[in-house]
């Protein structure tokens, strides 16, 4: 039998200070969503379990008043808030989008949007779409704080660039130029299943050339060892006219970017095939909903 300490910190400084302590052999813990299954399949072997349970300023969901305006969501927020926040539905709806379709009721109630980072899974809901939403995660650690964009956040399945002394401490969202739509769909064999594939896309459309696209994001999960922006086929829409075929061409691209695996699940050409599909409605879902609210119009 494995004997592990559980340590309980009341504050972020002293929960640094545990992290830089102990290293390696400790983990910090948030929901357990994941942490816990990880633990009863021997896969991970912390002599530490480190809960961020009690720490408040971790739960922070707040506006930024600043110029570039945005969010600041704190790492123990659950994805239930995410998913009913008001804040973050009219901030980021393409995040409360991706949020509505994590796991079951349970997993959204006790999961967390630093745990869900952190733990990195393949087909993860939450990391297309903040990547679609240019997201930046805070690390801290007694030495100091250091933010990473989150298409560099991902190093491999499982891994993050998050240091043995680190805690994931906010994820922040910059502010979404006015005329953006986003959408997040997902493949799955069923709903509370990880994405075979997700996509989630983020499009402004141009003011002042009807029909054209000005700028356009795509966060793609479950097709690559970590999610990712389908960068080329951004490329190949922006300032594109909209035209199904247009549409076509990019999901083509992003088909070809994606580095899947196969699995029980499905196998890679499958998966890339999905991608095509997801792209192209996700892509088709935001122009109608911009088109929907008005914005664009010249």
């Amino acid at each position: 039998m494995i004997e592990r300490k559980l340590v309980r910190p009341e504050s972020l400084a002293e929960a640094l200070g545990q992290r830089e302590q102990y290293q390696k052999d400790a983990l910090p813990i948030a929901g357990g969503q994941s942490l816990l299954v990880l633990l009863r399949n021997k896969l991970i072997d912390p002599k530490i379990l480190i809960d961020l349970e009690r720490i408040g300023e971790l739960r922070e969901l707040r506006s930024v008043e600043r110029k570039a305006g945005g969010m600041m969501i704190g790492a123990m927020n659950t994805i239930y808030n995410l998913m009913s926040s008001s804040e973050v539905r009219a901030a980021a709806p393409i995040l409360s989008q991706a949020a509505s379709k994590v796991g079951s009721t349970a997993i959204r109630n006790l999961g967390t949007i630093g745990g869900n980072l952190c733990h990195n899974e393949p087909g993860a809901d939450l990391p297309p779409a903040l990547l679609a939403l240019n997201a930046v995660v805070e690390l801290r650690s007694k030495k100091g704080t250091r933010k990473v964009a989150l298409g560099e956040f991902f190093r491999d399945y499982f891994e993050t660039v998050v240091a043995p002394d680190e805690i994931l401490c906010n994820v922040e969202i910059p502010q979404l130029p006015a005329k953006a739509s986003g959408v997040y769909l997902k493949h799955a064999i069923s709903s509370e299943d990880l994405a075979i594939a997700g996509a989630a896309v983020v499009v402004v459309l141009d003011g002042e050339q009807a029909g054209k696209v000005q700028e356009v994001r795509i966060g793609l999960g479950g097709v690559a060892p970590v999610p990712f922006r389908a960068i080329k086929a951004e490329s190949a829409l922006r300032g594109a006219a909209l035209t199904d075929a247009a549409i076509r061409e990019a999901a083509e691209i992003a088909s070809a970017e994606a580095d899947p695996m196969t699995d029980p699940h499905g196998s890679a050409d499958y998966r890339r095939k999905m991608v095509k599909v997801m792209v192209r409605r996700a892509i088709s879902a935001a122009i109608e909903q911009s088109e929907r609210n008005g914005n664009g119009e010249a």
